[in-house]
C-alpha cells in the first residue's frame, strides 16, 4: 500500500488529490475488513470439544449454544478471555439450558 501511495504523481494536483482521497477511502475500508475478520474468526478459551467433556454431551445444538454464549459474552465485555471466567460463565449457561457437569 505504501508504494502504490508513492506512486500517484502527476503534473496536475486535483488528479493527484483525486487520487490520494480515493486511495484513503480504500485504506479505510481494508482497516473496516480486518476488523471483521478479526471478530469473525475470534475464539474463546474454552472450544466445543471441551464443552463436550465436561458436560459429557454429543455434538448438536448445545454445545454450539454454550460456546457462542461464551465468546459474546467476551467480545461484549461481560466476561475477560481468561480460562476461569469463561469456565464459570459457561457454567451458568448450561444450568439455564438444564444441562448439569458430569460428575
Amino acid at each position: 500500500m505504501l508504494l502504490c501511495r508513492c506512486d500517484i504523481t502527476s503534473k496536475n494536483n486535483d488528479k493527484v488529490k483525486k487520487y490520494i482521497a480515493n486511495f484513503e477511502r480504500v485504506e479505510e475500508k481494508l482497516k473496516e475488513v480486518e476488523a471483521k475478520d478479526h471478530l469473525r474468526n475470534f475464539q474463546p478459551i474454552i472450544d466445543g470439544n471441551e464443552i463436550i467433556k465436561i458436560f459429557d454431551l454429543k455434538p448438536g445444538r448445545e454445545v454450539g449454544e454454550i460456546k457462542t454464549a461464551i465468546r459474546e459474552a467476551i467480545l461484549d465485555g461481560i466476561i475477560q478471555n481468561n480460562y476461569e471466567e469463561s469456565y464459570n460463565y459457561m457454567i451458568e449457561i448450561a444450568k439455564k439450558l438444564g444441562i448439569t457437569k458430569k460428575i
